[in-house]
């Protein structure tokens, strides 16, 4: 069923926001806020140019537009290009899919979340910026794959459930990643914390 992992995900991380993020963390209540417009959004669809487009994937690509936007100049650009080469790596794994479906031998949602998380930690390096550009690369790619499809009257949503099946495995992905890095960096911490403890009393 189409958008059970997306609902399943996004209740997941909008509780945790919610109820177990700390309370002076300004953006707490924004993130869910915008989390559960999202999934109100979701369902609803509406045709631009005889192409159909989720109210869902057009919230998503304004607010991350305005989140790029207050990036600083160079930050901002190399954002930008970067989601631009995500756009171009999805739009891809789709026409690979489209025209030679044999190489893809597992699940193609896994396929390709583990693929845009991949090049999410290669291109950028601050962890909070990797699941913005991970979604903006991936409903830009919806917007020109759509595109591409219309030049041959092929139908397809953008925004589509099975889009936001997509980015919520992705963000779990992320999620998971930085929960490892986050550990391995604290387990590091304290045990060069605890060697120089052991080297004063000896």
């Amino acid at each position: 069923m189409e958008g059970l992992i997306f609902y399943w995900v996004s209740w997941i991380f909008w509780v945790m926001a919610t109820f177990f993020l700390d309370r002076k963390n300004k953006n707490r209540a924004k993130f869910s806020a915008w989390l559960l417009l999202l999934i109100i959004l979701s369902p609803y669809t509406f045709k631009v140019f005889s192409v159909e487009t989720s109210t869902a994937g057009v919230f998503l690509m304004g607010t991350l537009y305005i989140l790029a936007s207050r990036l600083e100049r160079l930050k901002r650009a190399y954002f930008l290009f970067c989601a631009f080469i995500m756009m171009m790596a999805y739009v891809s794994f789709h026409l690979f899919e489209l025209f030679d479906p044999v190489w893809v031998i597992f699940s193609r949602k896994w396929m390709l979340a583990f693929l845009l998380v991949y090049m999410a930690v290669l291109l950028q390096k601050k962890r909070v910026l990797r699941l913005p550009l991970i979604l903006l690369g991936g409903i830009q790619g919806e917007v020109l794959y759509a595109l591409i499809l219309g030049q041959y009257s092929f139908p397809y949503i953008i925004g589509s459930l099975a889009f936001f099946d997509i980015m919520a495995l992705s963000a779990s992905i992320v999620a998971a990643w930085s929960a490892m890095q986050w550990t391995a960096s604290y387990f590091e911490t304290n045990f060069k914390h605890f060697e120089r403890e052991k080297q004063k009393l000896s």
